[in-house]
């Protein structure tokens, strides 16, 4: 556990990713990166794990001018590039346990479940349940998959987890078996930074 967000935790997150890959039963690692920079690291400190950048699709990296991404170069690295919209915003499908009924709420309803992943982990922590719902819904993830999804609060890594291959759509939906489930938080900082969050 860090006591403060950022990228000053990068090299802490890799080093406790690595130590986790040595049990043998996770071979995906996925990073989530704008530029590519981080999942060359990561893939520069891990040669054995298959690793995975996850990043945004085309329509938003221009609308909201996010850098170009290192294509070419994560290509000739051997890391597998995932660019899917992001989930935020869409209808979350809730079963309801207490009413046993199941709710469709909108977009700005269901945000209530990201701002839930930040007061748990911080936002670093959010965007690594995030990008396994992208990476899954994108295919390159399995339903019920385990794997490594790490993340940072603006640049470099602050967060890592292992989690099972799920989609948005089901992470809090009727059928049990396909949910969310977050099985181990190998990294994560105590304080949460809420700039653009006020």
């Amino acid at each position: 556990f860090f006591e403060d967000p950022g990228a000053q935790n990068t090299a802490a997150v890799i080093r406790v990713v690595k130590r986790r890959l040595r049990h043998g039963d996770i071979g995906k690692v996925l990073v989530a990166s704008e530029s590519g920079k981080l999942a060359l690291r990561v893939r520069k400190q891990l040669s054995k794990a298959a690793v995975v950048c996850v990043t945004y699709d085309t329509e938003t990296r221009k609308r909201f001018r996010k850098p170009t991404l290192m294509k070419n170069e994560l290509l000739r690295k051997r890391v597998t590039i995932v660019e899917w919209p992001e989930p935020i915003g869409q209808r979350l499908v809730f079963r309801n346990w207490w009413e046993r009924r199941t709710l469709k709420p909108s977009g700005a309803i269901s945000d209530l479940f990201w701002m839930t992943l930040i007061c748990v982990g911080g936002h670093g922590f959010r965007t690594a349940v995030e990008i396994v719902f992208m990476a899954t819904e994108a295919g390159v993830v399995k339903l019920g998959e385990k794997i490594i999804s790490l993340a940072g609060t603006g640049w470099g890594a602050d967060s890592a987890i292992v989690m099972k291959g799920t989609k948005f759509e089901d992470a809090v939906g009727e059928a049990a078996v396909r949910r969310m489930k977050i099985e181990e938080i190998l990294a994560m900082p105590k304080r949460t930074s809420w700039t653009g969050y006020g």
